[in-house]
């Protein structure tokens, strides 16, 4: 990315935090779990892997009002492309003119724990690095 891009890069827009309200849901690789706790969200992440076909950790809320309102972060190992062995981190939520995905590349697991740590126990997670992939979605 070049300095001109890093000047202009994009901001995340209202909505990009969870939300203390809304009761998380965990997907393993898509299986649901019957469980949400930092324990368990800590060993899965660690435990992505390539050799799986679908190997990946999804830590969603719903707001129980509205089951159309949505906020999540998501991991897996990038299989291809220049991100071949990193981590993918995808940040998304719905919002009222275009549903919102943010993503970025990490090197370390440790990395991709600790956005999950600030996610589940602070409800906060910096997107600053994240870049905006919102026109891949429908």
């Amino acid at each position: 990315m070049g300095l001109f891009s890093k000047l202009f890069k994009k901001s995340p827009p209202p909505g990009a935090q969870p939300r203390r309200d809304w009761p998380w849901t965990l997907n393993l690789s898509g299986y649901p779990s019957g469980q949400v706790s930092w324990d368990l969200i800590a060993s899965e992440l660690r435990a992505l892997n390539l050799e799986e076909t679908d190997s990946f950790l999804i830590l969603e809320q719903k707001d129980p009002k509205n089951p159309k309102a949505y906020w999540y972060i998501q991991s897996a190992l990038a299989k291809a492309g220049p991100s071949q062995g990193q981590y993918v981190v995808g940040v998304g939520w719905s919002a009222p003119e275009h549903n919102q995905m943010w993503e970025r590349c990490v090197p370390q697991v440790e990395e991709v724990v600790r956005y999950f740590d600030r996610v589940y126990n602070q409800y906060q997670v910096d997107l600053t690095s994240f870049e905006d992939q919102s026109d891949m979605l429908p």
